[in-house]
């Protein structure tokens, strides 16, 4: 099989190590020809690992456009509000698309790409890495062939782990919603797709509450510097302190995102002048730290979803109700638990450990994008842009219940009449 030919926009941590590292990987599945990314470091080590020339070398995803690549696909790895204008020329030029989640960051957006792509008839394809790990793919045979009997409730939590929020929601890019997106759609939107996978049927309507309960200067200690390395005196007692998650002997993630030169020296330069070296309650992040989100589905079945930042570990945990069963799981331990109400019967179904980020799922999700482009069957390509919309617009009516304190009704959300301003 000839590789896929991908022109990559984006080359930051999705960019870098999840697609081009699959392509080095998978070098007879998937080729980077062409790539945009601004920062000068990176793009260059995007050239250096794929032998691309200067020529298709690009500081940006119009100037990438503005060429001529001989390419089949597009990865879109840019920030969320970067990726509206990159869809649309990938779409006129009629190439496949896989594009990092979400698609947009409004629902004004939303609307307008469901109306332009939703029918398309390439491969278009969101990152919802989660339903191609082994995990959930396990929980939804469990789901269709009956053993739970007929689902009633779900409970799903995500633990997003104290470092990675403030890492990627208090220091990082996805800080603050006017340059991003709202928490709940920027983190959770593939989670929105999980319950919506496994009821069944469209949501009917949902309520959400949530703050930014703790990042925010009122609750910075005496005597706390702008920056921790400006000799912060609370430096032993602050988990949260740049030092101890940026200059350890870990040179992997959460490192690898503040600078491109991962020596003590280049990253004490990122610290000392770039966004991860700032106090964490000194910063400019207005998104959420905690969100519970409650929905009823037009099929009755009921679902709660929580994401909290403060956790030890990243972590997700779901238990699903039925009526002659349930089950239990925790998707970082590879462990599902299914319980029989009849025979009282406790089944540990044990995952194989699995290869590749997001527990499998980043492999599952770039295969299953280059089988769908060769072959021509989409069958295996579980994330079709089609079936993304309405994850989307769950966590656009969480965050707007979550502002203004209603229930939303989703029918008029997303399609609200004329003049209406949700």
């Amino acid at each position: 099989m000839n590789p896929v030919k991908v022109l990559l926009l984006g080359a930051g941590n999705r960019g870098m190590y999840t697609y081009a590292a699959y392509a080095k990987m998978n070098p007879t599945m998937m080729k980077i020809i062409a790539v945009a990314e601004p920062d000068d470091v990176k793009r260059k080590k995007i050239q250096e690992d794929h032998c691309i020339p200067d020529t298709r070398a690009f500081r940006s995803w119009e100037q990438a456009f503005a060429e001529p690549v001989d390419a089949e696909a597009v990865i879109i790895a840019t920030q969320d509000r970067m990726h509206a204008g990159p869809l649309k020329e990938a779409s006129v030029r009629n190439l496949h698309i896989l594009c990092e989640k979400p698609i947009v960051p409004t629902p004004e957006e939303c609307r307008a790409a469901e109306k332009a792509y939703a029918d398309t008839d390439k491969v278009f394809m969101l990152g919802y890495v989660l339903k191609y790990t082994a995990f959930f793919s396990r929980i939804r045979e469990l789901l269709d062939t009956g053993r739970i009997g007929r689902l009633i409730g779900i409970d799903l939590v995500e633990n997003v782990g104290h470092i990675h929020i403030s890492h990627s929601f208090v220091r990082g890019n996805w800080r603050n919603r006017a340059e991003s997106s709202p928490m709940i759609l920027a983190k959770s939107c593939h989670d929105m797709d999980i319950l919506h996978w496994f009821a069944g049927a469209p949501c009917e309507s949902l309520s959400s509450y949530g703050d930014l309960h703790y990042f925010k200067a009122e609750n910075a200690p005496p005597g706390a510097p702008l920056r921790c390395l400006e000799g912060c005196p609370h430096m032993a007692g602050c988990p949260y302190h740049a030092a101890k998650i940026y200059l350890t002997d870990n040179t992997d993630w959460p490192a690898n995102v503040i600078t491109a030169d991962l020596s003590i020296e280049g990253r004490l330069k990122a610290l000392e002048k770039g966004p991860y070296g700032r106090c964490v309650f000194r910063c400019d992040n207005d998104v959420v730290d905690h969100q519970t989100v409650s929905m009823r589905f037009t099929n009755g079945v009921t679902a709660t979803f929580t994401m909290s930042g403060f956790t030890l570990a990243i972590r997700r945990v779901i238990t699903l109700f039925g009526t002659v069963g349930e089950i239990e799981g925790d998707l970082e331990a590879n462990r599902i638990v299914l319980k029989d109400f009849s025979t009282r019967n406790i089944e540990k179904i044990e995952i194989a450990p699995p290869l590749g980020g997001h527990s499998g799922g980043d492999q599952g999700l770039i295969t299953a994008f280059v089988l769908a482009i060769r072959s021509g069957d989409k069958s295996g390509a579980k994330t079709m842009v089609k079936d993304a919309f309405e994850s989307h617009y769950m966590a656009f009516a969480a965050e707007a219940s979550r502002l203004d304190g209603k229930t939303v009704v989703m029918d008029a959300f997303r399609r609200p009449p004329a003049g209406c301003n949700i």
